[in-house]
């Protein structure tokens, strides 16, 4: 069974040109710099830009299936990472992120796990 970090981010207006280029960006950084992108998803997202909602950004990304905490945690702390780059990009939005049943929280200018 596999744990997932879920992330999604609303508001009324749609993401800019600029703040596409700029999280396409980081996440393409995030992506090439994970240690273990052999055992587990890379980073995307599902919704980017949903006239229909006012969901901007949504994805989730499952984490290695490796049963080592130290994997499970760099994973868990780089995705939080990543999140908090995009988030700084995104700030205007409404968040939500969590992993499993677990909420992150933003705290300092970053996400952390409660």
């Amino acid at each position: 069974m596999g744990v997932s970090l879920y992330y999604t981010a609303e508001r009324t207006t749609l993401l800019t040109e600029q703040e596409q280029e700029d999280i396409t960006l980081i996440i393409d950084k995030y992506n090439d710099s994970f240690e273990h992108a052999e055992d587990a998803e890379s980073f995307d997202l599902y919704a980017y830009d949903d006239s229909e909602s006012e969901v901007i950004l949504a994805g989730a990304t499952k984490m290695p299936a490796s049963v080592d905490v130290e994997v499970l945690m760099y994973s868990i702390n780089h995705w939080l990472q990543c999140l908090t780059e995009i988030r700084l990009v995104v700030a205007d939005a409404e968040w939500h992120v969590h992993l499993d049943d677990n909420d992150a929280v933003w705290v300092d200018n970053r996400w952390q796990m409660e």
